[in-house]
């Protein structure tokens, strides 16, 4: 089944390239959306990699774009099973709101939301019930990795569409990934990232924005 979804991946992105319109640098960049930070209500911390998202998010905070940062509980999977078992660890975004109070962000300007996200269509999801009871939020940075902010931010500028009110949605994805976008196809893990986010871009068009 993996095989089968490489396979496939390659042949998009090939097909992609056989038109003949994208370099394989543009290509990358493509995957990137880089805003210039603005004055805004809260960061938005979406979850799926390291501690790299969210120094990105506390150099925002500190540079005095916001003064919070919110995460989705996110979906890990077997957590539920060990701490069933009496097993005491961390989740993942409390690991993440650790790294941020440690680095001088007062821990209650770090919000953890509920939500058992399993994708960033669900965090965003998530965030627009959460801004529907804060009516005086107009506007957030949304911090994830360089390779998936394009997406993320189309996901979440269609989610907030719905909303009664216009919603900014600044993209500024952390510089503490080591994404290369002028030159993703020579680095076996880049080449992964955005093979998948080319893939995930397809079933956002195809039909995840028709069901936000």
């Amino acid at each position: 089944m993996k095989d089968k979804k490489l396979i496939i991946s390659l042949l998009i992105v090939l097909g992609i390239l056989g038109l003949g319109r994208l370099s394989l640098p543009s290509l990358g960049r493509f995957l990137v959306a880089q805003d210039q930070p603005q004055k805004s209500d809260i960061i938005v911390v979406l979850m799926g990699s390291g501690p790299d998202r969210m120094l990105g998010a506390i150099d925002l905070y500190q540079a005095g774009y916001a003064d919070r940062i919110m995460m989705v509980r996110n979906n890990v999977a077997g957590y539920n099973l060990v701490v069933d078992r009496g097993v005491k660890i961390p989740h993942d975004t409390e690991l993440a709101k650790m790294v941020a109070v440690q680095l001088g962000v007062p821990q209650n300007k770090v919000l953890i939301i509920p939500g058992d996200a399993l994708s960033t269509y669900d965090e965003a999801r998530r965030v627009r019930e959460y801004l529907q009871e804060k009516t005086e939020i107009d506007s957030v940075i949304l911090v994830t990795s360089q390779y998936h902010s394009g997406r993320a931010k189309k996901i979440f500028v269609k989610a907030m569409i719905s909303m009664d009110r216009e919603i900014k949605v600044i993209s500024c994805p952390s510089q503490y990934d080591d994404f290369n976008g002028s030159h993703w196809w020579q680095s076996r893990e880049d080449l992964k990232m955005g093979i998948l986010e080319y893939i995930k871009t397809l079933e956002f068009y195809g039909y995840e924005q028709f069901e936000l």
